[in-house]
């Protein structure tokens, strides 16, 4: 899957663990890519897979992974000229929930409930969520 950074085309890598993210490198053509996105922590199979096997210059992690990389790690390979950078990418699904339950706060979560179909508990979230906002 391609993902578009400032204008680049940047291939993104997703996987349970190292081992799924292996397995999918072996499956697709990465000779050309410059820049990657992969969302576990690296290792040094990774990475000299990567090395072999592509000419990337820049891998992308999320906040949380690249915090937890060993920061010798990272200068070792930034002495060889791989770049590896933090990425704060969106997860989860988008929800247009919280505008749904924003435009009923005059009434109570259980009868925005009924009135919208969505779930109880999600109402509440959202309800309270703004209503904290409000107050603010």
């Amino acid at each position: 899957m391609n993902r578009y950074l400032f204008g680049e085309s940047m291939m993104e890598l997703r996987g349970k663990s190292i081992k799924d993210i292996m397995e999918k490198l072996r499956n697709i053509d990465i000779k050309n890519e410059e820049r990657i996105y992969i969302n576990t922590e690296l290792s040094k199979d990774l990475i000299i897979y990567l090395l072999e096997n592509s000419n990337v210059d820049t891998i992308y992690l999320p906040i949380s992974k690249y915090n937890r990389t060993n920061k010798k790690l990272i200068k070792a390979l930034e002495d060889i000229g791989l770049n590896v950078e933090p990425l704060k990418v969106k997860t989860g699904r988008p929800s247009k929930n919280e505008d749904i339950v924003a435009n009923h706060l005059d009434k109570k979560p259980l009868e925005i409930s009924k009135i919208t179909g969505i779930n109880p508990k999600t109402v509440e979230y959202h309800y309270y969520k703004l209503k904290n906002k409000i107050i603010k």
